[in-house]
């Protein structure tokens, strides 16, 4: 005789627990959310998150997205800005095809190139950027920004003695 699952369940006792939903649940401190808040504005998204156990205490790391902008935050668990850097994506070179080039580079490319086969082609950018240290109180920050005026990297230096 087949019983349905559900009549087999409360036959013998079983009690339905809701659905995981596989996903990991962590615990983060009021102060970290709160800077979270501030830090992505009504219009950020949170990308995603991170909890990592270090010798010297917990960090998280975040990577939220701040008009069409990436960018990635260090917190202590109090919820202190250790670290706040813009996701340029230009960490290394980019492979580009001889295709992409704008036509002057091309040209002088084939030019120089001869006879010869052009292999990889890197697209190596980089950019002004001015990079200072300031001090709140006792603490101190790297700050680099770019010729625009844009914020690329905010970094807890530690304690001014």
């Amino acid at each position: 005789m087949k019983i349905p699952a559900p009549m087999l369940a409360l036959a013998l006792g079983i009690t339905a627990l809701a659905e995981d939903d596989g996903k990991l649940t962590i615990e983060i401190p009021s102060s970290v959310q709160a800077t979270i808040a501030r830090e992505k504005g009504d219009s950020g998204k949170v990308r995603d998150f991170r909890k990592v156990n270090e010798p010297d205490g917990t960090t998280y790391i975040i990577a939220i997205v701040i008009n069409e902008k990436a960018w990635e935050l260090s917190l202590d668990a109090s919820g202190r800005v250790m670290r706040k850097r813009l996701d340029t994506g230009d960490g290394a070179p980019r492979i580009v095809r001889i295709e992409a080039l704008p036509a002057n580079v091309r040209t002088t490319m084939q030019r120089e190139a001869g006879a010869g086969v052009i292999g990889e082609i890197e697209l190596i950018e980089q950019k002004t950027k001015y990079v200072g240290e300031a001090t709140f109180g006792k603490r101190k920050y790297r700050i680099e920004v770019d010729a625009d005026g844009l914020l690329l990297n905010k970094e807890y230096l530690g304690e001014d003695e």
